[in-house]
């Protein structure tokens, strides 16, 4: 498989979308949003410090309700036409308390599910509760700051590692390790970017030694090709909406980039409380906030764009089916 096939499949890219044409005419036809996956944030703690953490300067919340908070927002979203979730941090979604619970609950309501963890709890969750998955990814650099992991031999789910190249923490001999797990545990991918928490120009640079290790390592390595800028309107959180662990829903999960010396979510970028999301999708669709003012760091500039066009008339093209394809 090559670069870009990896980052089709394994990344958004913004191409999922055109797999979801009823929602995309919708959006334009009638000025009406359909959310497609939602990011569920169910914690803020974590068992980990690791110096890229894109909230590492978090605020720590008191863990939201499964029964009160996250069941009711899946279930509203699901009325809507809602198929998939992903849970991530925050912090360490295995932490959460009722972990197991939400993903059985999540599952029988027919949604599918992924989920972004640093693996180091995995080895203590029941194996018929991961099996539940579409997909999990690792964030490998749990290796950097732990001698190893105990990671599960899984089925169903596609597993993957994704790994932040940064000048602290990366060594040879840390990939290497890397790589012989990956190949060891026939992992499908193991995705390698820098920390996107710095300027344009210093970004771009990492992003061309990323690239070169990438291809020197070899399958199943590949490189993400990710950076900031900033869009005209923000509608990606109509498609795929963050439910954070304060109780408020967010636009997406990256809006933490926009301060790179204060990152956390922010109360100003918050569209609604948990249990006033009806509001937002009763309302005719509108830019979510406004990215000139807010968002000079925006990694979905190109989904935002993207949809910007479609708003304004542009052909909505067919695209070939996609693995997980309802994980914009």
């Amino acid at each position: 498989m090559n670069n870009s096939e990896y980052e089709r499949q394994f990344t958004s890219t913004g191409e999922k979308l055109f797999r979801h044409p009823e929602a995309l005419r919708r959006f334009r036809e009638e000025g009406k949003a359909t959310p497609i996956v939602m990011h569920i944030m169910p914690t803020s703690e974590c068992n980990l410090k690791c110096s890229f953490c894109s909230v590492k300067d978090r605020i720590h919340h008191e863990t939201i309700g499964l029964d009160d908070i996250i069941l009711p927002t899946v279930d509203f979203l699901k009325s809507l036409g809602l198929k998939a979730a992903i849970f991530s941090g925050g912090g360490e979604p295995t932490i959460y308390h009722d972990f197991e619970r939400m993903v059985n609950e999540i599952h029988s309501r027919g949604i599918e599910m992924g989920m972004i963890t640093n693996g180091t709890l995995l080895h203590k969750q029941s194996i018929s509760v991961l099996e539940k998955f579409k997909w999990i990814r690792v964030s490998i650099n749990s290796l950097d700051y732990l001698p190893k992991i105990r990671l599960p031999q899984l089925k169903n789910p596609t597993i993957g590692f994704s790994y932040i190249v940064t000048d602290r923490d990366t060594t040879t001999e840390g990939l290497l390790r890397i790589r012989d797990l990956a190949r060891r545990m026939a992992v499908e991918y193991v995705r390698l970017l820098p920390d996107c928490a710095q300027p344009l120009d210093k970004l771009l640079a990492k992003h061309e030694e990323v690239a070169a290790l990438s291809k020197s390592l070899g399958a199943p390595f590949f490189h993400q090709f990710k950076v900031h800028k900033t869009p005209e309107f923000c509608f990606l959180g109509y498609f795929h909406p963050v439910l954070y662990c304060d109780g408020n829903v967010y636009p997406c999960d990256s809006l933490v980039l926009n301060d790179f010396e204060n990152q956390q979510f922010k109360a100003k970028f918050a569209l609604c409380r948990y249990d006033r999301i009806s509001e937002l999708y009763q309302q005719p669709v509108r830019t979510l906030v406004d990215p000139k003012k807010m968002c000079p760091n925006c990694v979905f500039a190109r989904q935002n764009t993207l949809l910007q066009a479609v708003l304004e008339g542009a052909p909505i093209r067919e695209v070939s089916e996609i693995k997980h394809e309802n994980f914009i």
